[in-house]
């Protein structure tokens, strides 16, 4: 078993550090978290010295999780393993939870964006609460909290209509209404070592359709070397690909099969309609079925050459990569960015010039603005379900949804692969409701768009924040959306 230790890091972060081994199948990837713990004097300067006790986690902290695709904001990724009767990483200095002005610690837990929407639903086959929260790529087996529910949840795709009903069944006579908004937007990257290709790799819209269908499953394809001006990525020599995927219930799936299932048609233009790309058999046109949370594309061994394998959450996807030659996948841009070891990211198509294809940087913030400019309160859904039914709630002013079609094919181009992520949060009997109000109110403000955007994520539009900020506060007409 090869072992690599792999660090996330921004400079002046604590180190988040990962040890994977390669070749593990889905079902957990043996990814294992060395929890952050700065010194007592680093977290009362980084935390705020207003908490009371800052990491000893007490009846004051709060307690959530869900969503891997936007916790390097929300806390660098510093996994609060085990449970909170022992002492737990609390969030990296210079993440969003890191930087609140509540009066308790924040403890999320990367569980996944499904695991969090069954914990927030009430769902009988829930992860509890309660339970120890497992490292980073393990597989999730609890939120590590004092109990249920939790303070909130995290997941990058909204509720099912079906999801909201279990809601209402389960939570809704003691928690009220849901609060639900989205967060931040961020992009997904493909990802790959530098170790094994140490050029910019280029992939066209064709191209990482076929990567992902398991067509394109050497890094010696004829398409890849076309796309990358006729130089093979591997020296002229086979070198099958070994791809990432998520096993857990996962909303960076969901926004990755989402742009798939738009984008990987069975028609493209030229030259995308002849050989070296399009041809009997090899072709780029997704087959996986309809977006959703649980990946439905290939797994195993491909015809191709190419081998999917699961890994568990955002990090376990990383640490794939990181310690697999020849090994690619799909990723959270902001965990790309900042691996150590470092691992690069394909430049993606994002139209043509000229006849010829635009490559940008999947982080590319311009692209990733471009991609998102048409989420604004003007296209918000009030009381919308992801399956594009109304979810049922009396409160449907307290659930803000943005449908995918508003980004998942940019006028811009082809590219970005861009999502949001949400947070959702009960509407009343919170027992930290004060910190709960605090926390949303900041997330709106300046200083957490200047965190989320150095992070690599994209800050939302004003518009969004003030209507967050309206539900929130019932703008005098209605009740406020927590209580």
């Amino acid at each position: 078993m090869n072992k690599l230790l792999a660090t996330m890091a921004l400079a002046a972060v604590p180190a988040l550090v990962l040890s994977a081994c390669n070749g593990n199948t889905a079902g957990g990837n043996g990814v294992a978290a060395l929890p952050n713990a700065p010194s007592a004097s680093t977290q009362s300067n980084a935390q705020g010295g207003h908490r009371v006790h800052r990491n000893d986690n007490g009846p004051q902290d709060l307690h959530a999780g869900g969503s891997t695709f936007a916790a390097y904001a929300y806390n660098l990724a510093s996994q609060p393993v085990g449970l909170y009767t022992s002492p737990q990483a609390p969030p990296g200095t210079g993440s969003l939870f890191a930087a609140v002005p509540t009066v308790g610690t924040i403890y999320y837990c990367l569980t996944g964006s499904g695991a969090g929407r069954k914990q927030f639903d009430g769902d009988p086959a829930r992860l509890p609460g309660n339970a120890a929260c497992a490292g980073l790529g393990d597989t999730p087996t609890g939120f590590g909290g004092r109990g249920e529910p939790l303070d909130f949840l995290g997941s990058d795709v909204m509720l099912l209509s079906t999801e909201y009903a279990t809601y209402a069944t389960n939570r809704k006579p003691t928690q009220g209404e849901p609060f639900i908004f989205p967060s931040l937007g961020g992009p997904i990257a493909y990802g790959y070592r530098p170790k094994d290709i140490s050029k910019q790799v280029d992939l066209s819209t064709w191209t990482y359709c076929a990567i992902a269908n398991g067509t394109v499953g050497n890094w010696n394809d004829a398409a890849l070397t076309a796309d990358n001006g006729g130089t093979s990525l591997s020296g002229g020599t086979s070198q099958p690909m070994t791809f990432y995927y998520r096993s857990d219930g996962s909303g960076t799936t969901q926004i990755y099969e989402n742009k798939l299932n738009t984008t990987c048609t069975a028609s493209w233009p030229a030259p995308y309609n002849a050989p070296p790309y399009e041809s009997p058999g090899h072709s780029a046109a997704w087959t996986g079925g309809a977006p959703s949370a649980n990946w439905t594309g290939p797994k195993g061994v491909q015809p191709s050459g190419s081998n999917f394998v699961g890994a568990s959450g955002n990090p376990g996807v990383l640490a794939g990569i990181q310690s697999t030659p020849w090994g690619t996948g799909y990723v959270e841009g902001a965990f790309a960015k900042s691996a150590n070891p470092k691992v690069s990211q394909a430049f993606l198509q994002n139209g043509t010039s000229g006849g010829n294809p635009v490559f940008v940087s999947p982080t590319n913030r311009a692209a990733v603005l471009a991609a998102l400019h048409n989420v604004t309160a003007a296209n918000i859904t009030y009381g919308g379900c992801s399956d594009g039914v109304a979810c049922g709630s009396s409160r449907p002013e307290c659930i803000l949804y943005v449908d995918g079609s508003k980004f998942v094919s940019p006028p811009s181009g082809d590219y970005p692969i861009v999502g949001l992520s949400y947070l959702m949060f009960y509407g009343q009997n919170n027992a930290h409701s004060a910190d709960d109000k605090t926390l949303i109110n900041w997330l709106t403000t300046k200083p957490a768009s200047a965190i989320i955007n150095k992070l690599e994520y994209a800050a939302l539009s004003s518009s969004i924040h003030k209507a967050v900020v309206k539900a929130l506060n019932g703008a005098g007409t209605k009740a406020p959306c927590i209580q």
